[in-house]
């Protein structure tokens, strides 16, 4: 009776391959909620990156309504360069003062060898380009740097402005061209894409 007791308590426990399933089972269920986590997490980050765009370039394009005066030199060494307090463009103004003005145009520049990032700038010389002394500051696309600009139906690098003061938009430095400019943002660690569209002739600026 009693080596009865024994045995079918001996049968009661898990044996050695019974635990090594267990183990490999709880494996695959981690590794699949890891994966879903890290999938929701890079879905987060692209959709923030291109409503954060979309809200930046309204911006821009309220600035030229607007009239938005920024601090440009006049007269020194560094005339037109921009002048705004905490900006990127610390090249002050050498022979010259630093003065509020409404800037030819207000512009974003997207550069392929900086695609984390963008940078805002004012349009002092008035030829709808970007130059380094117009510089306002750079923008990255999401903070965690994760975000990457990977192509533009106009062709990179691409210069965005908006001209005061009705908001008319030129595309590396051209009124004409195509009706609609899209913008492809794409996740480093994935195949996530968004496209962020910018109509020319109705103003109108979206993502899918």
């Amino acid at each position: 009776m009693r080596a009865s007791w024994v045995r079918e308590g001996a049968r009661s426990g898990f044996t050695l391959v019974e635990f090594l399933v267990s183990i490999a089972i709880i494996g695959v269920m981690t590794g699949m909620m890891m994966a879903n986590f890290h999938g929701g997490q890079q879905s987060s980050e692209i959709r923030l990156s291109a409503d954060l765009l979309v809200s930046q370039l309204r911006s821009i394009q309220t600035s030229s309504y607007s009239g938005r005066l920024v601090a440009v030199c006049s007269g020194g060494s560094n005339d037109l360069a921009v002048c705004e307090p905490g900006s990127g463009s610390a090249l002050g103004c050498p022979g010259g003062i630093c003065q509020k003005r409404v800037p030819s145009g207000y512009g974003v520049h997207f550069n392929a060898g900086s695609a984390s990032e963008y940078t805002l700038f004012y349009d002092t010389d008035g030829d709808k380009r970007y130059e380094a002394g117009e510089r306002a500051y750079g923008v990255p696309f999401v903070s965690s740097g994760t975000v990457r600009l990977t192509d533009s139906s106009a062709g990179l690098p691409l210069d965005l402005v908006y001209v005061p003061p009705y908001g008319q938009l030129y595309v590396n430095g051209s009124a004409s061209g195509t009706v609609t400019v899209t913008l492809t943002l794409g996740h480093r660690y994935g195949g996530l894409i968004r496209h962020v569209n910018i109509h020319r002739l109705s103003g109108k600026i979206d993502h899918d």
